[in-house]
């Protein structure tokens, strides 16, 4: 039986990179004694700041890099000090990088984990929020646009599965394909809510079967994902015109003073949920899906993707396929969920894995009625 280490003060670092600086950060975070980084391919979003042809023509989404990573609490601000200086990502349409806290963590004795002293707390200010969308095929682009237009600085698109109760059943699993996209971006909790709204009206999430989305708290972040291509004809992009106009006046809160129309959403939201994340190997992710639609989750969702490792100094490093499977719970039926699923990975033989915890304080999905 699997012995878990239990972790109260590790966070959950994310960045989103260019495709030519992934393997310069990866190598740097690597000898800095970050282990289990993992890799998911994925897109851009832009808009065309073009004429009439750009606009007709555009070019096509930029290649990605979503890079998560757990790392102590007392690691933190050391990793992402590495990351920001390899991928130099205080640069404008650099890249991206912020912190989400864990609930909890638990992991196997041979998980890759970054070792760490920790100091039993995670950083409780929470400046911005990261908003997922996990919608149809297809859908994304419609979603990422809104975002867009809403302020979101460039969002990000990343691949996988997904599915529910309902396709457990023979006659509905043949009306929908597995197959679901991802769509990311973090914002200021100032802004939150109305790229929320956007991002829901774009997607239809509150009809049935479109999808499901949801918040999660950012403790701190530097997001410099472009956003827009310009035209040669400008002397500087929107993104670096809004950036210099936030320098001199100090901040952001200049933007709520823009006169927009009401983006209120007239639903009902699930509030105060908790993300259940499990990491493990790809071999083995769909009897980890099966099991937490057996144990009575009304979802899950998969991202696929590969762990960056080095087992010591001097070795290569391996990238081997794994998975992170995932859903969304009232507090109460974590424990349940989590012993039920932990019972079939023992079953299996798995050695190693991983689970974590991330609040979702809002949430947005079709609700029957």
């Amino acid at each position: 039986m699997n012995n878990l280490e239990v972790k109260n003060d590790i966070s959950l670092v994310n960045l989103i990179l260019p495709k030519d600086s992934l393997d310069k950060v990866s190598n740097e975070l690597q000898k800095a004694g970050a282990k289990g980084i993992f890799q998911v391919s994925a897109r851009g979003s832009i808009l065309n700041e073009g004429g009439f042809l750009a606009k007709m023509f555009p070019p096509p989404a930029p290649e990605q890099c979503l890079v998560q990573v757990l790392v102590p609490e007392s690691q933190n601000e050391r990793i992402s000090k590495i990351a920001i200086e390899a991928g130099r990502l205080d640069r404008v349409g650099s890249g991206a990088i912020f912190s989400i806290p864990c609930s909890e963590a638990q992991h196997s004795s041979s998980f890759p984990l970054t070792e760490g002293e920790g100091d039993g707390v995670n950083s409780t200010e929470i400046t911005m929020e990261a908003i997922c969308c996990i919608c149809e095929k297809g859908v994304a682009e419609d979603i990422a646009q809104a975002a867009l237009a809403a302020g979101a600085p460039g969002p990000t698109v990343t691949f996988g599965e997904g599915g529910g109760i309902r396709d457990k059943i023979p006659v509905l699993r043949m009306t929908k394909g597995p197959e679901k996209e991802f769509v990311w971006c973090v914002v200021d909790r100032s802004e939150s809510s109305d790229v929320f709204t956007s991002m829901a009206r774009a997607g239809r999430i509150t009809e049935p079967g479109r999808g499901f989305m949801y918040s999660i708290p950012v403790s701190n972040g530097l997001i410099n994902v472009s956003s827009t291509v310009a035209s040669s004809s400008h002397g500087a992009s929107m993104e670096q015109i809004i950036s210099a106009l936030d320098e001199v006046k100090g901040g952001k809160d200049w933007r709520s003073s823009v006169e927009t129309k009401s983006t209120s959403l007239s639903t009902s939201f699930l509030k105060d949920l908790v993300g259940l994340y499990c990491v493990v190997p790809r071999d083995h992710y769909s009897d980890v899906y099966d099991a937490i639609l057996d144990a009575g989750a009304p979802g899950v969702s998969t991202n696929f993707g590969v762990m960056a490792d080095r087992a010591s100094a001097g070795e290569d490093t391996c990238n081997e396929e794994w998975a992170i499977v995932y859903t969304s719970l009232a507090p109460t039926s974590v424990k349940n969920v989590m012993g039920k699923v932990s019972t079939k990975i023992d079953a299996l033989g798995i050695n190693r894995f991983a689970f974590y915890t991330l609040p979702i304080p809002k949430a947005l999905t079709y609700l029957g009625g």
